[in-house]
């Protein structure tokens, strides 16, 4: 991928992950949804490094879909097949994940909280250490 390609997916992802776990944190969770989010973030901490970056997809999209929006979850989707592609082309370090799942902590809970903002905040913290890490590797 050339350097703008990087940089249009990953805007493209920072205005959609981040929209959708600000609207995922304005729902009204049924306790159903909230055991759902809960038990997917566990999967990721347990997740080995072999099967982390389909886990870690597994949270995003539940993210997407938790904000409600059906056409936002299939725009999420896309946009996430496309960034796994250039993950793929970069290590997955330990401390990373360890990093990673830290956010993803952050980010369910500010969810389960209703807190939009934090949420927000927290998706976009998340977002850009990837996309820092994409840009330090592909350009």
């Amino acid at each position: 991928p050339t350097p703008a390609d990087v940089r249009d997916i990953l805007v493209l992802r920072e205005v959609l992950e981040v929209g959708a776990a600000t609207h995922a944190a304005g729902q009204e969770l049924t306790g159903s949804d909230r055991e759902k989010l809960w038990a997917t973030l566990n999967d990721t901490k347990r997740a080995t490094p072999d099967d982390y970056r389909r886990v870690d997809s597994r949270l995003h999209l539940l993210i997407a879909e938790m904000s409600g929006s059906p056409s936002l979850l299939n725009h999420v989707a896309a946009c996430r097949m496309r960034i796994n592609e250039l993950l793929d082309d970069i290590p997955l370090l330990p401390p990373n994940i360890v990093h990673s799942t830290d956010q993803h902590e952050r980010i369910v809970l500010a969810i389960l909280t209703g807190d939009q903002h934090l949420a927000a905040d927290e998706m976009r913290a998340h977002l850009a250490g990837s996309a820092a890490l994409l840009r330090g590797f592909l350009g």
